[in-house]
């Protein structure tokens, strides 16, 4: 096996196998099956043939209600195939929402992060009004992970609607997280507020001397 790819790499090369001949609809009947196996492999079969450029949106709403699983590598694949096909199932992505609130109030800070990650980019205004909540929740997250996380989509979510970041005091939220005593979210917030500020072409930043003190104490803890 050549160095770098794993057993289950290995394995999961067999999905890109996509040209059989009425493959959608056998896909179609697995996200629909009972059994976990099938409904798993079938998900990998479909981001496989979005992957190689084949058409598979009409499997959104199957695709969509697997993503309340529990089993995280699962979601991530679910949630990817969201992100590219929501802006071509606008009417049907909205459905999307209730799972993503619940997801930012999971109690691992994993399912929260990605929650909010992808939220961030689903460039859809039925999405992003119900950005705001979440977004401001988890800039006070007590998980570092997840505040970095935060950050970036905030950065984002100004790409996309300034106003609503502005209305909401996240520039302000990132401001006050360089203060943070994780390097990360230091680190993050910065970037975050740098990128605005070229969106903006405003110093968004707005470094003072206290400021530049905690950037100093940050560096000296990588």
């Amino acid at each position: 096996m050549p160095p770098g790819k794993s057993k289950e790499t290995k394995k999961d090369g067999k999905f890109f196998a996509t040209t059989k001949k009425g493959e959608i609809a056998d896909w179609k009947e697995d996200l629909n099956s009972f059994n976990k196996d099938k409904i798993k492999d079938a998900v990998k079969k479909v981001i496989a043939a979005m992957t190689v450029g084949k058409d598979v949106s009409s499997l959104f709403t199957d695709v969509v209600k697997i993503m309340q699983t529990d089993n995280l590598e699962l979601k991530k694949l679910v949630y990817l195939y969201i992100i590219v096909y929501a802006k071509d199932r606008p009417q049907e992505a909205i459905i999307t929402v209730n799972t993503f609130q619940k997801d930012c109030e999971d109690k691992n800070p994993l399912i929260r992060a990605l929650a909010l990650r992808t939220m961030s980019a689903i460039r859809l205004d039925q999405i992003t009004e119900y950005l705001a909540e979440p977004l401001g929740k988890a800039l006070r997250d007590k998980n570092p992970y997840v505040k970095k996380t935060a950050a970036v989509c905030t950065a984002k979510l100004y790409g996309f609607n300034r106003e609503l970041v502005e209305e909401q005091g996240f520039l302000d939220q990132l401001r006050s997280m360089i203060s943070d005593s994780n390097p990360m979210v230091v680190a993050n917030s910065v970037a975050a507020l740098s990128e605005i500020s070229e969106l903006s072409g405003k110093d968004m930043m707005k470094i003072s001397s206290a400021v530049l003190q905690t950037l100093l104490n940050s560096l000296k803890l990588y």
